[in-house]
């Protein structure tokens, strides 16, 4: 379930896919890692054009769908984090 997060994150930008992607050196293990992608998500929410002009993407990307599928990634995290690890598929490798 983890790593459908970065396909999720993929299908929203190939950016946003190498963001979460990096972030992951950051973490020890894949609860970690799920609420500082958690985290990351959500402040890209609060300012979702800050992020696409980051990435010089403002012009590029349907602002109202690139909200929708942020929305849809922090839901699908959040279930994630929800589900017990040992039921959720394939491990993330740390």
């Amino acid at each position: 379930m983890t790593y459908e997060s970065i396909i999720i994150a993929n299908e929203i930008t190939e950016f946003l896919k190498c963001d979460l992607g990096v972030l992951s050196n950051d973490y020890k293990n894949e609860e970690a890692y799920l609420n500082g992608m958690l985290r990351f998500v959500r402040k890209i929410k609060d300012d979702p054009a800050g992020y696409l002009d980051s990435w010089n993407l403002l012009e590029e990307l349907d602002m109202a769908a690139f909200k929708k599928g942020i929305e849809e990634l922090e839901k699908h995290i959040k279930k994630t984090i929800e589900t017990p690890i040992e039921q959720r598929g394939d491990s993330f490798h740390f």
